[in-house]
């Protein structure tokens, strides 16, 4: 079951750097903040301590919504990468 956001909690939220847009059921992360992340979680950093000094504690959020952001960012870097390395664009050409 997903961790419905109270107006009171998205309010909060939108007022972040790291947050581009908010919704109850959702939030979508700008794209500086994805990069930053992605940068310390490479560097060993741990994705809560990450989200935490952006504003984005894991008891407001829920740790599972900051697993699954990290794993989905993780994987689309993965593929990017590989891309790049076996000479193909981000949309397979």
């Amino acid at each position: 079951m997903r961790r419905k956001l109270d107006q009171k909690t998205q309010d909060a939220l939108r007022k972040l750097d790291a947050v581009e847009s908010v919704t109850e059921t959702r939030i979508q992360y700008s794209e500086g903040f994805r990069k930053t992340a992605l940068e310390r979680d490479r560097r060993g950093d741990s994705p809560a301590v990450i989200f935490r000094e952006a504003g984005l504690d894991s008891a407001v959020i829920g740790y599972k919504r900051i697993e699954r952001c990290m794993s989905r960012w993780r994987a689309r870097d993965r593929e990017t990468r590989e891309g790049k390395e076996n000479g193909t664009m981000e949309d397979g050409r």
